[in-house]
């Protein structure tokens, strides 16, 4: 595939927005910006959508949504939208991009804290979502993160202390390890992010509550706890103007049938639930997700795991308001969350899931010794700052160094951008082709005589994906069964509008390779079919509309013999 984008740093807001926009101009037969929110700072929250209006409207097709930055330092996420869009533009004429185009919209919302990634990317600051002081609007005692030196990053500071447990290592005089329990003499530190102490004692330095903690994927309102169960979860569900922008547009949009969540890092496609165990979930629901993130790992190279027996520590599993449990639990669809970059895989030090409660202090040296030889052949020995002498104002003198962890760690370095963002829009572009495609398998008219007709329709779901998507999404009031419907004449037999219930996707086929070879046992119709008798004139135009579910509407006509 053609690309025209440079991948040679991250984007910033006004950049996004400019290509957007630029896309819209360009093609508006294609494309369509559409402002869904605006941030406190003044920003315009901004989706895009895609589709060949040729073949139908926006809002009448199967629909993708793909958001990206719902933590504003996880940059690469956008990077990945900016990349599926350069994929799409770049190759209108490619039959694979066109047939996608014709049958289904995409809407992509590459920066949804907008105001957070500005700060992360202008500043050395690390933000979780938003640039607002939470929970506590005055700062806190304790060491809080900043750049003394200067240098544009805020790494970590070395304090010499006979009460230190930390050395040097003998790896590696870059890297520390720990005090050995009888190890009495030597020269020993402390290590601390790089910051200044706030309303220091002179003798203690404790960490200071995070200024910025608001954190928007815990704001949703499935599984919400407060602050006092769940860190960052904000004063309600959906007090913040980004997740409330991000909720309204997929709840006023029922033809989004799958959504892609962009984060970093660590190299995972997460799926929920998240906030209880997947036993408690529709268990053809589970299938689904096993199914499609089997290619996500086949493009990318990462597990498929559940945030809620896998993901996370056995001790504490549950995550509560996260987006990915509102996709799924509140619109009745597949929400994955794709965690880019892994650097201790690409060291070689993959990390294990479910995963350990606590690394020795050997693996805990190994991993780090790892990483800097990975840096040191990949990036050169500057990716690394040596510790280098620094008076600090409060402590004196100390040492500052390290690698940039916004850069190295949580997005992968600029030289492996391109790279990476590649394989999750290869994923993403597989994703798109499994959502429902409903279609008239046959659609005509008989004369009977005396102004009679016999007119028979059949539709049918040639995607992998049912009309209801998930059966999940069967429990909403809000999902409608889909009608199929006769404009253009009198009705003799049969009600003009009928219900036909949903359409079951190829997921749904009971499939197995037996001792007696391949065998298919249709569980649900794939296929319906309606029939009317009509009153109507030779010449005259009869128009047949499917819709409901979260199909949008499909279309076709007959004109009378």
């Amino acid at each position: 595939m053609n690309h025209s984008l440079q991948y040679d740093h991250y984007y910033r807001y006004q950049e996004i927005a400019d290509l957007l926009r630029s896309y819209a101009k360009a093609h508006p037969e294609l494309a369509r910006l559409t402002p869904i929110g605006l941030t406190p700072q003044g920003r315009e929250i901004l989706a895009i959508e895609i589709t060949d209006t040729a073949t139908g409207a926006w809002e009448e097709k199967p629909a993708y949504y793909m958001e990206a930055n719902i933590h504003a330092g996880e940059v690469c996420g956008s990077m990945v939208a900016i990349y599926l869009l350069d994929t799409i533009f770049s190759n209108l004429e490619d039959l694979q991009i066109k047939q996608m185009l014709e049958r289904y919209t995409l809407y992509i919302v590459p920066r949804l804290s907008c105001d957070g990634s500005e700060h992360y990317l202008t500043t050395p600051d690390w933000v979780r979502s938003a640039p607002r002081p939470w929970p506590y609007e005055q700062d806190m005692p304790g060491l809080r993160r900043q750049d003394l030196d200067g240098d544009g990053v805020a790494r970590m500071m070395r304090v010499p202390s006979p009460y230190g447990v930390w050395k040097v290592s003998e790896k590696d005089p870059r890297l520390m390890e720990k005090r050995r329990p009888d190890e009495t003499d030597g020269q020993f530190y402390n290590v601390y992010p790089e910051g200044i102490i706030e309303e220091y004692d002179g003798l203690h330095i404790p960490m200071a509550p995070a200024k910025f903690g608001a954190d928007f994927n815990r704001n949703y309102p499935v599984g919400w706890q407060d602050d006092s169960l769940q860190a960052g979860a904000g004063a309600y569900p959906l007090c913040h103007p980004e997740t409330r922008a991000n909720a309204d547009f997929l709840l006023s949009h029922p033809n989004v049938c799958c959504v892609l969540d962009m984060h970093t890092a660590g190299g995972q496609i997460l799926h929920t639930p998240g906030y209880k165990h997947p036993k408690e979930a529709d268990q053809a629901d589970m299938d689904i997700y096993r199914a499609l993130g089997q290619m996500g790992h086949e493009e990318t190279g990462f597990p498929v795991l559940n945030l809620y027996t896998q993901y996370m520590p056995a001790s504490n599993p549950a995550t509560y308001g996260g987006f990915d449990d509102f996709c799924h639990f509140l619109l009745g669809v597949p929400g994955f969350t794709v965690e880019c970059w892994d650097l201790s895989e690409r060291a070689g030090f993959p990390l294990q899931y479910p995963p350990a409660e606590h690394l020795t202090d050997e693996q805990q040296l190994d991993c780090a010794y790892k990483h800097l030889q990975w840096l040191d052949e990949n990036l050169g020995k500057d990716a690394f700052q040596p510790w280098t002498p620094f008076e600090h104002p409060q402590l004196g003198p100390v040492e500052i160094g390290g690698a940039d962890f916004k850069f190295t760690q949580q997005n992968p370095p600029i030289k492996f951008l391109e790279q990476e963002v590649e394989k999750i829009s290869r994923f993403a572009l597989r994703l798109i082709r499994t959502l429902p495609h409903v279609v008239f398998d046959k659609a005509e008219a008989r004369s009977l005589g005396g102004g009679l007709y016999q007119v028979e329709a059949v539709v049918g779901n040639r995607g992998y994906l049912p009309t209801y998507v998930f059966k999940e999404g069967l429990k909403l009031k809000t999902l409608k069964e889909l009608t199929l419907s006769l404009e253009g004449a009198e009705a003799v037999e049969g009600k003009l509008c009928q219900k036909i219930g949903h359409l079951q996707g190829l997921s749904g086929l009971n499939a197995r390779n037996s001792g007696m070879g391949p065998n298919t046992i249709e569980t649900e119709p794939l296929q319906k079919k309606v029939s009317w008798v009509v009153k109507a004139n030779p010449g005259d135009v009869l128009r047949l509309t499917c819709q409901g579910g979260r199909i949008g509407a499909v279309r076709t006509e007959i004109t009378l013999a």
